[in-house]
């Protein structure tokens, strides 16, 4: 109930306060947890019920080259952006740390930049974040090695850049003429990349069908990355990639619950084992990998 009127009155804040304001409320209201954990599970509680943010809901901000949507937000979530948002909080007491790991989880080395940013989960979002020493891998640690699996999928990143439409130009203000020239000088950013393999060990979903008691195994407040080998997603973006969405894992009263921000439309909250089960013999949806914060 708590959290309820927690909730109801950051839904009140939106209409009213900027983001900063909202964060440092947010942070001065769990300051006295000390668990991250804890944090974590708490604080992504009160954003149940917010909508699902199409299109990628923030970008660099005011000063951003291609994508002016805000760094930070509060109104509204994808998958990815929920746990970034999530984790950034947990792991700060103050705005101005909230803004500085937003950024270390967000971006290669902390750089604000369209082409820093962590794009593709499997190649980038996953090895800074471990490189960086915010997370570490835990696969190998919930289940034995046979149940262990290797996706692996060519990332055609400078495909990926060429491939960006005028609509995907996010500046507030810009003529149709100022969008095209940017779309432009984001394509010839192509030629300085080369498409990279990566690699991303996951369970598979039909060994936890089978053997339920793996998910005993996962720990409280997990990040889960959902896992489609060589997913082929050329015609939309360019590229294969192997992982298409985010979100956390709590044990609650001693089910396992998967947290997310859903593209049904809202962030929710599920029974995991009952939302795995929609996958059993999924063309594309193998697996899950796993992570949690240091």
């Amino acid at each position: 109930m708590k959290i309820f009127f927690i909730a109801l009155s950051l839904l009140t804040q939106l209409a009213m306060a900027s983001d900063r304001d909202v964060a440092q409320d947010i942070l001065l209201r769990f300051h006295n947890h000390a668990s991250v954990n804890e944090r974590l599970e708490i604080i992504s509680k009160i954003f149940i019920g917010l909508p699902y943010g199409k299109g990628g809901p923030l970008g660099e901000g005011s000063e951003g080259k291609f994508d002016q949507d805000p760094l930070y937000r509060f109104d509204t979530f994808d998958c990815t952006t929920y746990v970034e948002t999530i984790m950034a909080l947990a792991l700060s007491r103050e705005v101005s740390e909230f803004e500085i790991q937003l950024d270390k989880i967000r971006y290669e080395d902390g750089v604000v930049d369209y082409l820093k940013r962590n794009h593709f989960t499997d190649l980038q979002w996953i090895p800074s974040n471990v490189k960086n020493g915010l997370m570490s891998e835990i696969n190998h640690d919930v289940t034995s090695p046979e149940n262990i699996k290797i996706a692996e999928a060519l990332i055609n990143f400078p495909k990926w850049i060429s491939s960006h439409q005028v609509d995907q130009i996010i500046v507030p203000g810009a003529s149709s003429e100022d969008r095209k020239q940017l779309l432009d000088e984001l394509r010839a950013e192509a030629s300085f990349y080369k498409p990279q393999i990566a690699r991303v060990p996951y369970i598979a979903i039909a060994s936890i069908l089978r053997n339920p008691q793996i998910l005993n195994n996962i720990p409280h407040a997990s990040v889960v990355n959902f896992v489609r080998p060589n997913w082929d997603l050329t015609q939309q973006t360019g590229t294969h990639q192997n992982i298409s969405h985010q979100g956390f894992l709590f044990r609650l009263n001693k089910v396992l619950y998967l947290r997310h921000a859903s593209t049904s439309g809202r962030v929710e909250e599920v029974p995991f084992i009952d939302y795995l089960k929609r996958f059993q013999n999924h063309p594309t949806l193998k697996g899950i990998h796993l992570m949690k914060l240091n």
